[in-house]
């Protein structure tokens, strides 16, 4: 997984996806679907992570699992802070808040961790609003001149 995330991470740099206009019907068959795919293996890699921790009984260093439920938490937004701050990345960030989303709903036995997912889910959508803006913000020499 971590060798997956790592060549998909080159091929996205390698792509200047968020870095570069694209032509054509790269955006839609190439930028995207790269973005989709980066998402969803952050998200999985984030997740088979600590699935590995728990099944070596890894205590935590002593503490709770909902602190480390939430430091996981901050770890993925600070990816999505970079992918929408710096890329612009719309697709990415929607992967997120889709992903997010799914976990509130699978762990509403769980307050705490409901909680903490839906105010993470709000953080990314700040981070939505952000990618929104940078992606289709104009520079000031390529605006129609008025007149």
């Amino acid at each position: 997984m971590v060798s997956l995330l790592l060549l998909l991470i080159a091929l996205y740099r390698r792509l200047g996806i968020g870095r570069e206009p694209a032509r054509g019907g790269a955006q839609w068959c190439v930028n995207i679907p790269f973005s989709i795919y980066l998402g969803w293996i952050s998200v999985a890699t984030i997740a088979n992570a600590a699935d590995v921790l728990d099944y070596v009984r890894w205590n935590g260093w002593g503490l709770p699992p909902e602190a480390w439920f939430a430091v996981v938490m901050v770890v993925a937004l600070l990816l999505t802070a970079v992918m929408s701050l710096t890329r612009g990345d719309i697709a990415y960030v929607l992967v997120i808040i889709w992903a997010f989303a799914g976990i509130a709903v699978k762990q509403a036995p769980y307050p705490v961790i409901v909680t903490t997912t839906w105010l993470a889910t709000g953080a990314a959508g700040l981070l939505l609003l952000a990618a929104v803006w940078r992606r289709f913000r104009q520079p000031a020499a390529a605006r129609p001149a008025r007149g």
